[in-house]
Parts: structure tokens; sequence; C-alpha cells
């Protein structure tokens, strides 16, 4: 296979890939999930952090929101381009050091990544970093080869971006530092000005955010792990600590262990590496995909249960270090099977979103978030603001999720008030700083909650001047199986004339 046919069958699938997974929620979702939500009115802020993450993938929201005209694709458009991103990394990742035929059949073994098909429909922290993650890999990879101060410039400003992406990112810079000690000939480098180069722009991308965290005594970064459980029996450890394992296996067995059966025959016999070339790329591979797992898998052990989205930012290059270190059959009927495998799991996962999105309601009798009938919602909300104020409603709080609906779908897409820990704690702080409740009273705005019988002791407690209105709103879900409607609470408080 030439590089222009190989070029020509990774933009022809990996664009007809994030055509789908971009199409598929624009057509079942009518409303957003909890992260896509907060994303889109914290974007509106363009701040540099919130007290729970960084904030790069809110202000790339915000971009397409802008050029979209704040369209309900947008979270899904932002997603597509961070999933043609992470491909087109893998693909020239592994056209180093594999024929164009396994470099193809490496990145498409986790087009069915559950990451890149189901899960990327929340676009949040996680999409912006998998980009990040794996386009620094490719860019240290060709600074390490080169020793190119253009390379060395370029792994800087990723670096220095993902870790506005999220946090996590520092694990992936540990692991490539790691690296860069642990090959002798790389180690030289440390007395040239490549790897110092990346640092200072590393440091200066992330100043500003950096500056931020010394403002808020970098509780930020600590509040997560200083709230977790550390004095846990042994045997709930190994329970936690399994989990996380058996999570992590269940998304690797159909991507890409499963896919590669093709290209590795049932009984995977280990090759030895045919080039430096080849032994470098594997070992570097293996410290980018070890070193972070393994201190998730430790962090599993010592604190407790963590989300297995921790781990899907590891695992894309596994398809490369697999044909590398198994041998491999290289011919265009194993292209052609893995293909035919690759369109099969997919389809899987596009039965199993579909399902989710039309047949949940059915199958578990509640409904999910993306069934919220966003744009109904919106306009009650107008309605009722515009029956008893004159002026745009300019801010809106309560259950921060409800309120972000109402905020991302009214006319005036008034701020939220969004408080770290909920409105119920009177210590409570805002999540971010660009209203506080003096704000609200000020100039008024809507209050939203789950309605039971009375109102929640906080409305009163935080907004003296709030109404509560007598009647509950009540909103079916998008779906037509017998759901009990939402039933909110809605306050009003009055502008200060």
């Amino acid at each position: 296979m030439s590089k222009f046919q190989a070029t020509v069958w990774f933009w022809s699938v990996v664009s007809v890939f994030a055509a789908l997974w971009f199409l598929l929620p624009a057509l079942f979702h009518t409303g957003y999930k909890p992260d896509v939500i907060e994303l889109q009115f914290i974007a509106k802020e363009w701040v540099l952090a919130t007290r729970k993450h960084p904030m790069l993938p809110a202000w790339i929201l915000e971009v397409i929101n802008i050029l979209t005209n704040r369209a309900f694709i947008a979270p899904f458009i932002a997603v597509a381009l961070c999933t043609v991103i992470t491909l087109f990394s893998v693909w020239r990742l592994a056209r180093k050091v594999l024929s164009e035929r396994l470099a193809l059949i490496g990145t498409f073994s986790m087009l069915p990544f559950w990451s890149l098909t189901v899960e990327s429909t929340k676009y949040n922290q996680n999409s912006v970093l998998m980009a990040c993650w794996v386009l620094t890999i490719l860019i240290f990879y060709n600074a390490f080869q080169t020793n190119k101060k253009r390379w060395w410039i370029a792994a800087g400003l990723t670096l220095g971006f993902g870790f506005h992406a999220k946090y996590s990112m520092l694990l992936i810079a540990v692991a490539i530092l790691l690296y860069s000690l642990w090959i002798p000939r790389f180690r030289r480098y440390w007395r040239e000005s490549g790897p110092w180069l990346t640092i200072a722009i590393t440091f200066v991308v992330f100043l500003p955010h950096l500056i931020w965290l010394y403002s808020v005594d970098f509780w930020a970064t600590t509040h997560n792990a200083l709230g977790r459980d550390y004095q846990m029996e042994t045997g709930t450890r190994l329970y936690y600590l399994l989990k996380w394992l058996v999570r992590q296996f269940g998304l690797l067995l159909f991507s890409p262990l499963l896919l590669l059966i093709p290209c590795l025959g049932k009984k995977w016999k280990i090759q030895l590496p045919k080039s430096d070339s080849d032994k470098e790329m594997l070992q570097y591979l293996l410290c980018c995909m070890a070193f972070p797992f393994i201190v998730f898998s430790l962090f599993a052990a010592l604190t407790g249960p963590i989300n297995s989205d921790y781990g899907y930012t590891i695992w894309f290059v596994l398809g490369i270090y697999l044909l590398l270190r198994f041998q491999q059959r290289d011919h265009v009927d194993t292209f052609r099977w893995t293909l035919c495998w690759t369109s099969l799991a997919v389809f899987v996962m596009v039965v199993v979103f579909i399902v989710q999105a039309v047949g949940s309601p059915y199958l578990m009798g509640t409904a999910r978030q993306f069934h919220f009938p966003m744009r109904e919602f919106g306009a009650k909300c107008d309605a009722i603001w515009s029956s008893r104020c004159d002026t745009p409603c300019c801010y809106i709080s309560g259950d921060w999720w409800l309120a972000g609906n109402a905020a991302y779908a009214m006319k005036a897409h008034p701020r939220v008030l969004f408080y770290y820990g909920g409105l119920e704690d009177p210590k409570a702080l805002p999540t971010g700083t660009w209203s506080t409740d003096d704000d609200v009273n000020q100039k008024g705005g809507i209050i939203l909650w789950n309605a039971s019988e009375q109102p929640p002791d906080w409305v009163h407690r935080r907004f003296p001047q709030a109404e509560v209105l007598p009647e509950i709103l009540e909103l079916p879900y998008k779906t037509h199986a017998k759901i009990p409607p939402l039933r909110i609470g809605v306050a009003i408080i009055p502008p200060i004339q």
C-alpha cells in the first residue's frame, strides 16, 4: 500500500466515523449530559479555571458556539475535532515504525473504543485531554528522534495547553521525562537546549493558571484528594483495585484486543524488535502506558473508587505496541478482515447508543438527562420572567443542571450562579468568580429546584427577595415511555430598580 493510498484510506474512514458520531447525538438527543451543560454555562465566562478543572475545553466550546450561533450541535463538533486529532496522532505515530497497512490497522483497531463512540457524546475535559495526550506522545517522539528545536517548541505548546485541559496531563509528562532519563542516547539531550526549551514554553503557557491557583491558595488541586477516604480496610482496597482493573480490561477487550485477531492470529507470538527504532518505540509506548496505569491503580487501591474514564487516554497507542511486539500478518486480506471486524464493532456501538437513547426509558423506567426538553424549558422560563419583569433575565441559580439547561435555552442566556457543594450548605463557595448571591439579589433572576411539598430552606436564606411561584412547572421528557414528568419549583427575584 502506497502512502497516498494509506492517506486516502485514513481520511475516508476517519471522516465517516467522526461524522457518524457527530450526527447520532444530534438526531437522538434533545438535551445535554451534565458535563456538557456545565461547560456550556461556564464557557460564556472565559475564566481560567473553576474549583474543579482548568477550562481549555470550555474555551474551545465557546469559540464553536460563537461560530455556530450557539447551535445545539456545537459540543458534538468539538468532540469530532478531538476525535480526529486523536486518531491522526495515533496514525502518524504508527507510521514511524509500521508499514502503511499495519499503521492503518493499529489506528482503526481503536475506532470502537468507548471514549470515541458512546462516551463521545459527553464533551468534557477528557475529550480535549485525549487529543492533547496522544498529540504530546507523537510530538515528543519526533523531538527525541530528530532533536530539532521546532519539535521541542511544539512539545512545550502541546504540553502547556494539555495542562489547561486537565491536571492529569502531568502523568504523561512524568512518563515521558522518565523515558528520556531511561534511554542513554536521550539523556544527552539534557545537556542541550531542547528539553529546557520545552519546559520553559510549558511554564509560560501554563503560567496564567498557576497564578490563578495561587490566588485561590491551591484549593482547586487539593479538595478532591483531601476529601477521599484513606482509612479503608484491606479487603475494600482490593475490591476497588480489582474493579478498576476489570473495567480497564473490559474497555480493551472489544478494542483493540479482539479486533487485532485477524492480524495477530489466535495465538500471539512475541517477536524481537527488528531495529533500534522499533526497540525505542516499544520502550517509549510501554512507558507512556505503564506509568499512568500504575498511578491510577495505586490511586484506586489507596483512596477508593475512581472513574473508569481515567483510563481512556492511556490505551490509544496500545494497538501500535501490540503490532510491534507480536508477529503480524501484513497483507491485503488481513487489512480487509480487520476493516470488516472494525466496521462490525462500530455498528455494535451504534446499536448500543440507539438502545441507550431510545430504549433506556422503557428498559429502566427512568429518563436520562439527554431526554430533557431543553428548548421547551427555556421557553417556559422566558415566559415566566417576561410576565413579571420588563428587563432581560440576568441570573439563574438553584439546581445547577436545571439552571444550566435554562440558561442555554433562554433568549437572554443568563449567567448561572453555580455552587460547588450545593446551595444547601451555607458555607458553599461559588464554583466561578463571575457571580455571587449579592449579584443575583441586586440584578434579579430565576431560582429553580426539583419540586417537593415546600420550597427548600436555602431559597429564602440565600435570596430573601425571592417570590416563590405557587404553581409547579411540569415538563414531560422527550420519550413516549410512560415516565412521570419532571416537576420543577420556580422562584423569581425581581431586579432592584
